[in-house]
Parts: structure tokens; sequence; C-alpha cells
């Protein structure tokens, strides 16, 4: 029943699209889609160099701007902000924090898990801008500052901004959670420096 339920959904989508009804509706649903299966695929362990590859292009297609500096790592404005994913056969959740000196870190899934992104800039940063906005299922803070994550919240108006935006948690320097408190809400960071 859900089966022919998703058939007809798909249809009439398509006859809506076809008659030009609701092709922006249709076409957002398809991104939305896309972009949900785009980031959950990069969040998988690479069984093979070959999938690692195309989890790295998923990734500069989900944000695009970076360059790949090693075989499981992408940069962005100039390392600025670095994605790093586990080598096939490397486990992917290592159950330690291994955020490097000077950095704070957040990371795919629980206990640390790969893909791992990093930061070192001070104050506020957006990190759709790089495709982890509701990505980070736990956190370590490898900076002498404390570090917030925050929800984009804009009651539903893009003209509201970050006005309503809502604080999740922070790390505080040199501190790690394992399992954040809100996992896969944050969408910005802000380091006090």
């Amino acid at each position: 029943m859900v089966r022919n339920a998703q058939r007809l959904a798909t249809a009439l989508t398509a006859i809506l699209v076809l008659l030009g009804v609701g092709a922006t509706a249709a076409n957002a649903a398809v991104a939305a889609r896309d972009a949900a299966w785009a980031k959950a695929f990069v969040g998988q362990q690479a069984t093979s160099s070959a999938q690692l590859q195309k989890q790295i292009d998923t990734q500069l297609r989900i944000a695009p701007g970076g360059r790949q500096t090693a075989v499981n790592e992408i940069s962005y404005d100039n390392g600025t902000f670095v994605v790093t994913f586990a080598l096939p056969g490397q486990a992917k959740v290592a159950a330690v924090e291994d955020c490097p000196s000077g950095w704070f870190c957040f990371y795919d899934h629980t206990a640390y898990g790969y893909p791992r992104g990093k930061l070192s800039s001070c104050y506020w940063q957006d990190l759709a801008k790089w495709g982890w906005n509701d990505r980070t299922e736990s956190s370590s803070n490898g900076t002498s500052d404390d570090v917030e994550y925050i929800n984009h919240y804009d009651k539903g108006n893009p003209a509201n901004g970050d006005t309503y935006d809502q604080y999740l948690w922070d790390d505080l320097p040199f501190f790690a959670k394992g399992n954040v408190p809100y996992p896969n809400m944050a969408d910005h960071v802000y380091r006090f420096c």
C-alpha cells in the first residue's frame, strides 16, 4: 500500500511538472531528497578506495569550492575548514577524540566517528557553507576558547535571518563530547577568541 502511494505521488508530480504546475515544488522535493542521500552517503564507511573517492566527489558537489588535499581529505578556503574521511579498513568510530591542538572538530557520528570537520577560525561560522549543517553528533575542542554550537531558526521566514537562532551546546577549552545533546542540529559555530 505504501509503495502504491509512492508511485501515485511520483506520477502526480510528473504530471504536474509536465503541465508546468508545481514544478518548483517538485524540483525542491527532488533536490531535498538528493541532498539527504548525499549527506548519508558521505557519512558511510568507505569499503574501497573507489568508494572513498566517490564520497570525496559527493562532498565537493554538496559544498563546491574545496579541493582534495589528500586521498581522504578536502580543504576549503585555503585550509580554513577541513573535512577528513576514514580510510577504507580504518575504524570509522575511534571512540577517542582526535582533534588537533588549535582546532575545534565536529564529527558526523557519535563517539568521534568520521567524517570529521575541523575549524580554527574565530567568531561566527556558517557550517552550511561547507555542507556540514545538521551533521554533528560528537564534538571536540582543542583550543583555549569556548566554542558554541547554534541551530539556525528563521521561523519559516528567510527575512528573519539569524535573529531567532538557538544555542544548542558549548564545548569548553580542551573538552570533548562523544555524544552531543542535540545531534544533527548544529548549523553555525561561534569560537570566542
